[in-house]
C-alpha cells in the first residue's frame, strides 16, 4: 500500500492554476474595467455639462468660451483640412528632431560610455547644458534658422539628444563587467563587446527614453510654434488668442489635448513589451 502510494503522479499542488478561479478572475477584471470606462464617461460628461453651464453665466465667455461653440469649430477645421494639416506639421518636426537628437545622443552616449576618460573631459559641458531650460535656446535658433518647420525641428532635437544620450550613456556603464570578461575571454573584440553585450544592454535603456522624448519633442515643437512659427497647432493656439477668439483658442487645444494622448498611448504600447522583458531579466538575476 506504501507503494502504491508514492507512485502516484503528483497533481502540481499550489502550482496548478484553477479553471474556474481564473475565469473568474477574468470576469472580475473585466467589470472593472468596464466600470471605470463608464465612470469615465460620466466624469468627462458631467465637466462638459457644468463648463458649458457656468460659460457666460458666472465666467466671461472671453475666458472660457462655450463647448457648442468650441466642438463645432473642431469639427470645422477637421472638415476643411486646417487640422490635419497643422497636425502633419508639427508631428513632422517633432518625428525629424527626434530622429537626429537621438541619432547624436545614442552615438554620443556609445562613445562616452565606453571611454571614462572622454566622459570626464565632457561632463560639465553638457551637465551645464543640461540644466539650462531649453526654452530659453529658442530665440538663438530663431536667429540661426528663421521661423517654421526648421525652429521646431531643431528644438525638438536638442529635447531629445539630453534625454536620449544620458540613457544610452547609463546604459552602456550598466553591463555586467562578468559579462564583458566572458567575450574577452573567448577572444572577442571590442566591437564584439560593443555590438554582442553593451548596445543589447544600452536598447532598453533607450527604449524607455523613447518614453519621455517623443511626447517632450512635440512639446519642443508646440512651444517653438507658439513662439515664432507659422504653421502647425501650436501656431493655431497663438494665432486665436491673439485674436481673442475663444473658441477657436480651446478648439486648438481640444486638438492637442488629443494629440498628447494618442502620442502617450501610443509610446505606452510600443515600450510595454520592451521594458517588461527588462523587468523580468532583472528579477531572474
Amino acid at each position: 500500500m506504501t507503494q502504491v502510494l508514492t507512485d502516484r503522479p503528483t497533481t502540481g499542488g499550489a502550482n496548478q492554476v484553477n479553471p474556474t478561479l481564473a475565469l473568474k478572475q477574468r470576469r472580475k477584471a473585466r467589470r472593472r474595467q468596464v466600470k471605470v470606462i463608464v465612470l469615465q464617461a460620466l466624469l468627462l460628461l458631467t465637466v462638459v455639462l457644468v463648463w458649458e453651464f457656468v460659460s457666460g453665466r458666472y465666467i466671461n465667455e472671453l475666458m472660457i468660451s462655450r463647448p457648442s461653440k468650441v466642438f463645432p469649430t473642431f469639427w470645422e477645421w477637421v472638415k476643411d483640412g486646417t487640422l490635419l494639416e497643422n497636425a502633419f506639421s508639427t508631428f513632422r518636426s517633432a518625428v525629424l528632431g527626434l530622429l537626429i537628437g537621438g541619432l547624436v545622443g545614442v552615438t554620443m552616449g556609445v562613445i562616452l560610455g565606453q571611454s571614462r576618460f572622454l566622459a570626464e573631459i565632457c561632463e560639465p559641458f553638457i551637465t551645464a547644458l543640461y540644466t539650462m531650460p531649453k526654452q530659453a535656446l529658442i530665440p538663438l535658433f530663431i536667429m540661426w534658422v528663421g521661423i517654421g518647420s526648421a525652429l521646431g525641428t531643431l528644438t525638438a532635437s536638442v529635447i531629445a539628444f539630453f534625454l536620449i544620450f544620458f540613457n544610452t550613456f547609463f546604459g552602456i556603464r550598466d553591463v555586467r563587467q562578468s559579462l564583458v570578461n566572458s567575450v574577452q575571454v573567448m577572444g572577442g573584440s571590442r566591437l564584439d563587446v560593443l555590438f554582442r553585450v553593451r548596445l543589447p544592454s544600452a536598447l532598453i535603456w533607450v527604449v524607455a527614453a523613447l518614453k519621455l522624448a517623443v511626447p517632450q519633442s512635440v512639446v519642443a515643437v508646440v512651444i517653438s510654434e507658439m513662439l515664432a512659427g507659422d504653421h502647425g497647432l501650436g501656431h493655431l493656439v497663438s494665432l486665436h488668442a491673439g485674436m481673442f477668439n475663444s473658441a477657436g483658442t480651446y478648439a486648438a487645444l481640444l486638438a492637442l489635448l488629443i494629440a498628447g494622448f494618442v502620442v502617450d498611448r501610443t509610446v505606452s504600447w510600443a515600450v510595454k513589451k520592451p521594458l517588461e522583458w527588462k523587468e523580468t531579466s532583472n528579477g531572474d538575476v
